[in-house]
């Protein structure tokens, strides 16, 4: 996804759930990125780029696990 991928989603979603969308390597370091595309590179490009979608995709579960594991309602969450 790019910065024209999150301008498209942030105008058709509705104002209060646009704050939630980002591109994706933000995850991973902690500013926006495009995932560049490798496809006129080498082989080293396309391993280098895993990379970093395997980093964003560590740290996105990561916050995701985090926000499970923290009740907000005084419940505890269930991961069934």
């Amino acid at each position: 996804m790019d910065r024209s991928n999150v301008a498209d989603l942030k105008a058709l979603a509705p104002a209060a759930v646009r704050d939630r969308i980002h591109l994706f390597l933000e995850f991973a370091e902690g500013k926006p990125r495009d995932v560049p595309d490798p496809y006129y590179d080498d082989q080293e490009a396309f391993a280098s780029i895993y990379r970093m979608i395997r980093e964003a995709s560590e740290a996105l579960a990561t916050r995701l696990a985090a926000r499970v594991s923290t009740p907000d309602s005084g419940q505890a969450s269930s991961t069934i």
